[in-house]
């Protein structure tokens, strides 16, 4: 048996703590239990719910409209998000959609890293959502210190660059999230949209994200493709895909480690062809002129 086994598994073992000169006698689960807490996805506040506050990327930002504090506040004795509540929408529930680990959580709106559920902003309230969560997109991705084959800082910097949206819109190819498109310098020619061709090696291109949910904005994951040298991977048309979490945690990477996890990434651009250079575009009505 395991040393983990048996502190998990004992009920008497004490563990002594000293406070100054004065002593504390804790059973050892207790303490274990404790410690555990803070990432307890079983406790209604814990960060590590996935229908808590502070799970799944939430932001401070809210849609006015579409707010309803209450129908997913986790602290909430009959709220859904409350996971001591319906087991429809209890994450520790071996067979609830909410389960990261059940078959149907990906379609789940209850899963972070799922497809979002489809919610219809009008243009004010989508510039409003984004103007007040891009900073927090932006500070969590960074924590990844993502940057770019030539050195360049892209999580760090990429909001500096052209923007091809003028507001954010839905993309269902982006698990149905509120997008952004942003491009550097060398991709500039993506602004002619189907008249781009092929663009040059250098060229990033980065989509950042967010969902909305009873009203409140949750962070998405950052897309990001950077055209690399020809040779690089003749199936993905030498574009290296890189998924960033809302708090920085590098999902997979074209050629590195969790490519795996891109690989979705690379088959559905690679439909488009080599005569768009596997490019996706934007809706007309969101295009930037320039």
């Amino acid at each position: 048996m395991s040393l983990r086994t048996k502190l998990l598994s004992t009920t008497v073992i004490p563990i002594v703590i000293a406070f100054g000169v004065g002593l504390t006698i804790v059973p050892a689960t207790k303490l274990l239990y404790q410690l555990a807490a803070p990432c307890n996805p079983c406790a209604p506040c814990s960060p590590c719910n996935p229908c808590a506050a502070a799970a799944g990327g939430a932001t401070n930002c809210v849609v006015p409209r579409l707010q309803l504090a209450a129908a997913c506040n986790p602290c909430a004795a009959k709220s859904p998000c409350n996971p001591c509540a319906a087991a429809a929408c209890n994450p520790c529930a071996a067979k609830s959609p909410c389960n990261p680990c059940a078959a149907a959580a990906a379609c789940n709106p209850c899963n972070p890293c799922g497809a979002a559920a489809a919610v219809e902003l009008t243009d004010a309230e989508a510039i409003a959502a984004y103007n007040c969560a891009k900073g927090m997109l932006k500070a969590g991705y960074a924590k990844s210190k993502l940057t770019s084959e030539t050195g360049l800082e892209i999580a760090a910097q990429y909001q500096d660059w052209r923007r091809f949206s003028t507001r954010s819109y839905v993309s269902d190819t982006h698990g149905g999230r509120f997008v952004q498109n942003y491009g550097n310098a060398v991709a500039k020619a993506y602004g002619k949209y189907e008249n781009a061709g092929a663009l040059p090696a250098g060229s990033v291109l980065a989509k950042d994200s967010f969902v909305v949910r009873g009203g409140r904005v949750f962070a998405g994951p950052l897309f990001v493709m950077e055209k690399m040298p020809a040779g690089f991977k003749a199936a993905s048309g030498n574009w290296r895909y890189t998924l960033v979490m809302p708090d920085g945690k590098v999902i997979g990477a074209t050629n590195g480690k969790g490519s795996k996890n891109v690989e979705f990434c690379i088959g559905c651009h690679a439909t488009l062809g080599e005569e768009t250079d596997s490019l996706l575009f934007l809706p007309d009505e969101y295009r930037a002129s320039y």
